[in-house]
């Protein structure tokens, strides 16, 4: 790639990293609100890096997306902003039959509306999984449309997820023990007397 190749791109690369680096860092996050909030300023980046790459689906359910998190950030103040977030999702899922692309639109509509159920959730557990189902679809729209750098976010944050699922729901805890007294005396024993 020449420097002009590279200055002309610069715009869907720098929106791509960006949109990468918050999504890959969202479910590290433990609380829902901050969870929220950096996956606002991903859904933006991403809104700007699709419509850079030329895909009007993911972009523009990624900006209904962004004003459906503000939504779910603010929906355990009031039942209005509860009703907004979940009319939002219905929303999306009308913007992706309108600008149809073919199988991908499906794909992102099912992906953002997945993620979406998911900011609606005040239960950790349901956001989570919710977020993660969602991140698949999401793996496999930016395969069939070779966003790469999407990919490779949407990879990251599910491999962030996992781990960060895994570390809430699995405890380990090492132990040590010292050995009883006479114990290797005991376990020596029978065998000195074959």
């Amino acid at each position: 790639m020449t420097a002009a190749g590279l200055i002309q791109d610069a715009p869907t690369i720098l929106t791509g990293v960006a949109a990468a680096l918050c999504l890959t860092a969202s479910p590290i996050f433990r609380s829902r609100r901050s969870i929220l909030v950096v996956q606002l300023a991903a859904g933006l980046c991403f809104a700007a890096h699709y419509f850079c790459l030329g895909i009007a689906v993911a972009g523009a359910v990624n900006i209904l997306g962004a004003v459906q998190t503000g939504a779910a950030l603010f929906s355990a103040r009031g039942a209005a902003m509860n009703r907004l977030g979940y009319a939002l999702i219905i929303l999306m899922a009308v913007v992706g039959l309108w600008f149809w692309q073919g199988p991908i639109s499906l794909l992102s509509v099912a992906a953002v509306t997945l993620i979406a159920l998911a900011r609606m959730q005040h239960d950790e557990l349901r956001l989570r999984l919710l977020l993660l189902t969602g991140g698949c679809f999401w793996i496999a729209h930016d395969l069939a449309a070779e966003a790469w750098i999407a990919l490779t976010a949407d990879v990251g944050a599910a491999l962030v997820g996992i781990v960060t699922l895994a570390s809430i729901l699995v405890r380990v805890t090492i132990e040590w023990r010292p050995a009883r007294p006479g114990a290797g005396i005991l376990a020596a024993g029978p065998a000195q007397a074959a």
